[in-house]
């Protein structure tokens, strides 16, 4: 009974001290603190935020225009076997292809292009031939073509019969028609010596292109560059087709390189070629790099109904730290200041309640700007712990988080001064807490009481609203 009684009445203690510290929460006055932060003395920048890909200036695309079999690889200028990030000078050996058929083939166009001379001097004698024969065939009707003119003078009679007069006329004839059997052997002759010449040409084209054939079994670089991808293993047969396989991707100079950045159609018309640009890569994030903008592609592309351009920005690479393909965060510089005042874009949202305005600070109504001149904003510059004071500027441009600002004629705003950026106000259990420091029964906070009311929609955990009500956890 002694233990029950002992346990019992530290629980009523325990209880009475919580209640007294759940309830008198409520007695402590709420407390307003302004949100501030500092007016600086610096540098402007203005950019536009995207990111992109490090891609080689030039890329050559080494293929196979032949079939067969890749028998082996070539070495790079170390002496070592073509791979992955080989360094090469043009014309050098990548790799080769098996070249057998294509000898056999290259045989085959020689001999047809023996036979086709062989067939052009059969074709040259016969035109040698027929050429003779026409000239024998020439004198012969000649001789007959005297006999019959003067058979005809003498005429048939006693001294010339009818029989000896026909025999002059025939031999007229037939000494004519060998004449144009003659020429008709020197035409043919003439054309086979023509086709003859013909064949011999595309059996030299078929030989030359065997030869180039066999020129293409040997797959050699036509750049000084770095090789990036290999796509061939040695035994691989590589089949050509109507476009030529790619074996191997070598950049040209991965010293210059460019990053293909995608913008938003939003900011494109703030990017312009010859824009300096600052850019890191996730690799080597604790350094920071420089590029300048070289072209905008006009072809834009659509995601999700985002339209995108791609802008080309031209990059130095000299000590090759980056490497083809790599992510780039990229900032292009729309615009520099140096040494202005910067405020922060949240101060221009504060507006505060007529009991926080030092007395006597607002001053003279100012004048309104005349037309076509900026109108000017109004930040508010904290005085004291309750109070704030004006200060009328006219606000430039923004970075997103602080802006540029000029003050105007009588004015007063120096670098370090604290700007109101917003209100908090701590619940009477906060302020009974010790302001959310560690306190309350047993030196630890107690929970938070749910409180009547619903609050405002902007009120924070541990913040009240304008009526003095605690707002819901967002």
């Amino acid at each position: 009974m002694k233990a029950i009684f002992k346990w019992g009445g530290a629980a009523l203690l325990c209880a009475g001290g919580a209640g007294y510290w759940y309830f008198s929460g409520d007695e402590a006055e709420a407390q307003t603190q302004f949100r501030t932060a500092a007016a600086v003395q610096g540098d402007f920048v203005s950019k536009v935020q995207a990111t992109g890909t490090l891609e080689p200036q030039e890329l050559v695309d080494v293929g196979a225009q032949v079939t067969g079999e890749i028998k082996e690889f070539g070495v790079d200028v170390d002496g070592r076997q073509v791979d992955y990030g080989s360094e090469v000078k043009a014309g050098q050996l990548l790799a080769r292809i098996d070249d057998t058929i294509v000898e056999l083939d290259i045989k085959r166009a020689e001999a047809q292009v023996a036979q086709a001379k062989a067939q052009i001097l059969s074709s040259e004698a016969q035109v040698a031939q027929a050429k003779a024969s026409i000239s024998q065939a020439t004198a012969n009707k000649n001789k007959a073509d005297r006999d019959l003119a003067r058979a005809k003078n003498l005429g048939v009679g006693d001294a010339l019969s009818q029989m000896s007069f026909d025999q002059y006329v025939n031999a007229a004839e037939i000494a004519a028609a060998n004449l144009e059997s003659a020429t008709a052997q020197l035409q043919t002759a003439t054309a086979q010596q023509a086709s003859a010449a013909a064949q011999l040409q595309s059996a030299q084209a078929q030989l030359e292109s065997e030869l180039r054939n066999r020129d293409y079994t040997r797959i050699s670089t036509p750049v000084d560059g770095t090789i990036v991808v290999r796509q061939v293993n040695v035994g691989q047969t590589v089949v050509s087709s109507m476009n030529a396989t790619t074996l191997f991707l070598v950049a040209r100079d991965l010293s210059k390189m460019q990053i293909w950045v995608s913008v938003n159609e939003a900011d494109i018309a703030k990017v312009k070629p010859g824009q300096v640009v600052q850019y890191t890569v996730d690799a080597l994030p604790n350094e920071n790099f420089t590029g300048t903008v070289n072209k905008i592609r006009p072809n834009a592309t659509m995601s999700s109904n985002v339209v995108t351009y791609i802008v080309e920005v031209d990059i130095e690479n000299p000590e090759r730290k980056l490497l083809p393909y790599m992510s780039a965060n990229v900032n292009f510089i729309v615009k520099e200041v140096k040494d202005v005042l910067l405020v922060p874009d949240a101060a221009f949202d504060f507006r505060p309640e007529r009991e926080q305005v030092e007395p006597g600070s607002m001053g003279k109504r100012p004048a309104p700007p005349e037309e076509g001149a900026p109108r000017p904003s109004i930040i508010w510059r904290k005085v004291s712990d309750k109070t704030v004071a004006p200060v009328r500027v006219i606000k430039g441009d923004s970075d997103g988080t602080r802006s540029m600002v000029t003050l105007l004629e009588g004015e007063s705003l120096k670098p370090g001064d604290e700007l109101v950026t917003g209100v908090s106000t701590l619940s009477p259990a906060a302020v009974a807490a010790g302001g959310g420091k560690q306190g309350g029964l047993f030196g630890m906070n107690g929970p938070k009481r749910r409180q009547r009311g619903t609050g405002g929609a902007a009120a924070k955990p541990g913040q009240v609203d304008k009526g003095g009500h605690p707002g819901r956890p967002m």
